[in-house]
């Protein structure tokens, strides 16, 4: 008996031990990259970078410009690949929406879009790059932007894009796993669209991973899962009126969410940056204050895009391809150069970094050992003046000059 309860120990020490976490993220990026007047770079990298997604699903791309910088500079070259930007094919609408995704994880396998009045669903396919599995595992992911707004035919408009989607899942082959992602402008659970998604006659049916029906415009009730409005105001393309409207969503085909190769991790699906007392309020607001979301993050959600991104986790026990070199880091201050109490550092490579700060006189100030990815670095005690960071990775040493101001 006691050889038995030990072996089963052992097991679960093992699987726990051998599981691979694969993170989502779908995120309207607001006309990106000149939709707003302003460079959101920055902004955009510093999301992406606390989050680091394995599988990055935009909408509203406007042009190869802006994926190239998604690409290069928020979510770095070395680690991901895009699929090939392309224009809208549907209507005379031009954003567009893109796959990017962890190259070491994922191969790309396939690339087309389904036509719809309105705009192009993508549908991309990906292999997982699984040293350990006898047989493949593909990922169907189909990205959308459906038709906006509240009159009376918007919500028909939404139907029979999704018809659309729902006719072509009969191409799916069997045992491939299927995601749907994007702004979906749903108000309600009792739209046709939403009940048509998660209709059991599907030839793939699809879940929603929190399963919270209900009237989500304006609704307390789901405070928490609310995606739209960052922003209070109407000012420079961002529209106001604060988060009252689940717009954006990840569904599942319902295999993932129980499949021992492939399945959802349960509670890890959320609004990212929404802390859940932002109710009709700026994600900048000091009503929104929380202890999952720091202000830093929400500042950068606030200027990159009147949406929150939506993310949630997938687990495989398949062991999953490393990079086969170690990529050179890029380091910069999220802030900017102009310093107060405190900075986040962000590096464009996964992995540890030590940093030395040194006035102008060459005297090292301040020490910091295996900082990681956004971590904060707190000069609140240093005086005013001209400082140099040198920070020292696996691959390269790297200067940074910033000013501290009281």
């Amino acid at each position: 008996m006691k050889y038995s309860v030990y072996l089963l120990f052992l097991l679960l020490i093992f699987k726990t031990a051998a599981q691979t976490q694969l993170k989502l993220m779908s995120y309207n990026l607001l006309h990106y990259p000149t939709g707003t007047g302003g460079d959101r770079s920055d902004a955009l990298r510093y999301v992406l970078n606390d989050y680091q997604p394995d599988i990055f699903m935009a909408c509203e791309i406007e042009n190869e410009t802006g994926a190239n910088e998604i690409l290069d500079y928020c979510l770095g070259s070395q680690n991901y690949a895009s699929a090939t930007f392309s224009y809208n094919h549907s209507g005379n609408y031009y954003l567009q929406q893109l796959l990017f995704y962890n190259k070491y994880k994922f191969e790309l396998v396939q690339t087309t879009y389904l036509v719809t009045t309105v705009r192009d669903i993508n549908h991309y396919t990906l292999m997982l790059n699984a040293g350990n599995a006898t047989d493949s595992v593909y990922i169907d992911i189909y990205i959308g932007h459906l038709k906006a707004g509240n009159y009376s035919n918007d919500p028909q408009i939404r139907e029979a894009m999704i018809n659309v989607l729902l006719d072509d899942l009969s191409n799916i082959p069997s045992g491939h796993f299927v995601v749907f992602a994007g702004d979906f402008n749903f108000y309600s659970a009792t739209e046709p669209a939403y009940q048509n998604l998660l209709n059991p006659a599907n030839a793939v049916v699809f879940k929603d991973p929190i399963d919270r029906p209900g009237s989500w415009h304006n609704n307390v009730n789901f405070k928490d899962i609310h995606t739209q409005s960052t922003h209070a105001l109407n000012e420079n393309n961002f529209v106001g009126g604060g988060l009252d409207d689940r717009f954006d969503f990840i569904l599942l085909s319902e295999d993932l969410m129980n499949s021992p190769v492939l399945h959802y991790i349960n509670g890890s699906y959320a609004a990212y940056g929404n802390n859940g007392n932002c109710f009709n309020h700026s994600i900048v607001s000091s009503y929104c204050q929380g202890t999952t979301y720091d202000f830093t993050l929400r500042q950068n959600l606030y200027n990159t895009s009147d949406h929150l991104p939506v993310v949630l986790t997938l687990e495989t026990p398949l062991v999953l391809k490393e990079p086969e070199y170690i990529c050179t880091s890029d380091f910069s201050i999220a802030e900017g150069n102009i310093v107060y109490s405190g900075f986040h550092i962000l590096s464009s490579v996964i992995g540890v970094f030590d940093l030395n700060i040194y006035n102008t006189t060459g005297q090292l100030v301040k020490n910091f050992d295996n900082c990681q990815n956004a971590d904060y670095i707190d000069v609140s005690d240093c005086a005013s003046g001209i400082y140099f960071i040198t920070i020292q990775d696996l691959n390269n040493q790297q200067f940074i000059k910033f000013v501290k101001t009281d």
